[in-house]
């Protein structure tokens, strides 16, 4: 065996490929970190671990590509110095000759193997919070120097501001907290147009879908005030709390599988819901299964014992009667026969017990009774909110308030639309289906679309749109792990190719030779990336097109090689 032949090759390749390698890395995470600075995201040392925590990420596309030009380098100088025609005097093989190479392939494509399935995407991760985190603190460091921070086109001032850890669960990603707030609003004059005042507000920051908007890519900044008023246009308006529009914050990375480790991969791929956008529609299509089912309990109650009743936020308890009711999907309560609809309102006594405040009774022509869509807190997992329902009746007429007969007395009976909301169900129907997995509340929709057929049309549209998610996600997965497998195994072909395209071209200059072998490798890189893409869109098309680059390299090297055997 040759080793002495050996050690020398990769002593000269070694050099090389670390070299190629430290450079074009620091190259790429520079470039990586340009764009950030420059928009103000970052500060020029934040920057710098921004760009530390860029360099393992690269690896992933420099590390081949390096490779390839150190055995290009290497082997090239050992032909035009005539060293492979002495080996091959000797009786050393071709093949033995390129044992270093193939050597040095496998270990970087071992190596590059385990950086993409676990040190890659943790050190992504990092990288993504840092930008989304480090935009929350320039408004929150501007606070602290008593200037003002935009938000939603709004200047807000604050007497000080501190941060308090999310709770575990809940899905923010950083939260604050601001005293005695001030938020100014100008209009196209630069004169004030809108001026709120508040004791307290808190600045979150987490993923859209946490706070209710269908994107996968973007987290966003919510400020919700308590104990506030505004001057707005004019008028004055007070109100216990007051949440202004999400901001999106725009991540340079997006939030996908391809951020997860093997192991992570795995149980999303087992258990969908563990992603956020997947979870925010499994919570929705539950609650409008809970939903729907408690509306049937409703008309079932009325149809048969001819009442029902709810209570509500404010300690009420809210009777409704009545005979010959027509639930047309489950929602609209019109009368059809055996007189209007009736409802008692109980209001709360000084101990709190409903009826003891006395009782407001009212009769109404048509009732709508629908699910209520809760402002979320984002402190609070979503799956926590309670059910609620928004009772609305038309044609109204007030029989008697709090024991004041008006039936007598024409003059003192109104014809008002009334609403009753955050009304509880009389039974809890949102507790059986909280708790199900993604593919279990799909089941649970089939069997209520089924089971209730009409007013279920959006049930039956949010379940298939999750399970062709879900399919999707899987794709993905199935998808990634192919790419990551893949562009490892390229790292050893583009390796071999380097070093056989060096025998085979020893009359060309160096960067010639590595020419002939770095299009061909962009090209696999290429296809690898599109076949991964065509997996998550088009599904399993995308494996043949992920591997075709990778065998087709391997094919340019073997044909490569036969060409230097035969000379």
């Amino acid at each position: 065996m040759p080793w002495t032949l050996w050690r020398a090759i990769l002593k000269d390749v070694w050099k090389l490929v670390l070299l190629s390698t430290a450079v074009l890395v620091a190259v790429i995470a520079f470039a990586a970190t340009v764009k950030p600075l420059a928009e103000g995201k970052l500060a020029p040392l934040e920057a710098l671990r921004f760009m530390l925590l860029a360099i393992p990420p690269m690896l992933s596309y420099a590390l081949p590509f390096a490779a390839c030009f150190g055995l290009t380098l290497a082997y090239h100088r050992m032909v035009t110095d005539n060293e492979f025609i002495a080996a091959r005097a000797s009786g050393i093989s071709q093949k033995t000759f390129l044992v270093p190479a193939i050597v040095t392939g496998l270990v970087l494509a071992l190596a590059l193997g385990m950086l993409n399935e676990q040190v890659i995407p943790r050190f992504l991760r990092s990288m993504e919070s840092m930008i989304r985190r480090n935009l929350i603190h320039v408004m929150v460091r501007s606070i602290e120097r008593g200037e003002a921070a935009e938000f939603a086109d709004l200047q807000i001032y604050a007497e000080r501001v501190r941060r308090v850890e999310p709770e575990k669960g809940s899905g923010v990603l950083d939260q604050y907290v601001m005293g005695n707030v001030t938020a100014i609003g100008f209009d196209q004059t630069g004169r004030v147009e809108t001026d709120l005042s508040a004791r307290q507000a808190y600045l979150w920051l987490v993923p859209a879908s946490v706070a209710g908007i269908d994107d996968t890519d973007d987290a966003v900044a919510l400020i919700r005030f308590t104990d506030w008023q505004i001057k707005d246009r004019g008028g004055l308006y007070r109100q216990e709390t007051f949440s202004l529009a999400p901001v999106r914050v725009p991540s340079p990375l997006k939030d996908d599988p391809k951020f997860l480790t093997s192991g992570e991969l795995v149980e999303v791929s087992r258990a969908p819901e563990r992603i956020n956008w997947i979870d925010a529609q499994r919570v929705e299509i539950g609650r409008r299964i809970a939903a729907r089912e408690a509306i049937g309990l409703v008309v079932e109650s009325l149809r048969r014992e001819e009442s029902v009743r709810f209570d509500d936020a404010q300690g009420r308890s809210i009777a409704v009667r009545a005979a010959g009711i027509d639930a047309r999907d489950g929602v609209l309560l019109p009368l059809t026969q055996g007189g209007p609809i009736h409802v008692e309102v109980y209001l709360p006594g000084p101990d709190g017990s409903a009826g003891g405040g006395g009782v407001d009774r009212l009769a109404a022509q048509r009732a709508v009774l629908e699910a209520e869509s809760p402002e979320h807190d984002p402190t609070q997992p979503a799956a926590s909110e309670a059910l609620h329902f928004v009772l609305r009746l038309e044609g109204v007429r007030l029989l008697s308030a709090a024991g004041v007969d008006l039936a007598s007395d024409e003059g003192q009976t109104e014809q008002v639309e009334r609403q009753f909301r955050s009304l509880r169900p009389p039974r809890d129907t949102l507790a059986r289906v909280a708790g199900l997995d993604a593919e279990a509340v799909i089941v649970e929709a089939a069997r209520s679309v089924e089971r209730f057929g009409s007013g279920t049309e959006a049930i039956a549209r949010a379940a298939e749109r999750l399970e062709t998610d879900i399919a999707k996600l899987r794709r993905e997965i199935i998808g990634r792990r192919h790419e990551r497998l893949a562009m490892a195994v390229s790292c050893l072909v583009m390796v071999l190719t380097g070093a056989v395209s060096a025998l085979r071209l020893r009359d060309a200059l160096p960067l010639v030779v590595y020419l002939w072998c770095f299009l061909p490798a962009l090209l696999t890189v290429i296809t690898i990336n599109t076949g991964s893409e065509m997996m998550h869109r088009m599904g399993w098309i995308g494996i043949p097109v992920i591997w075709a680059g990778v065998v087709g390299l391997g094919a340019y090297a073997v044909a490569s090689m036969v060409r230097v055997g035969r000379h």
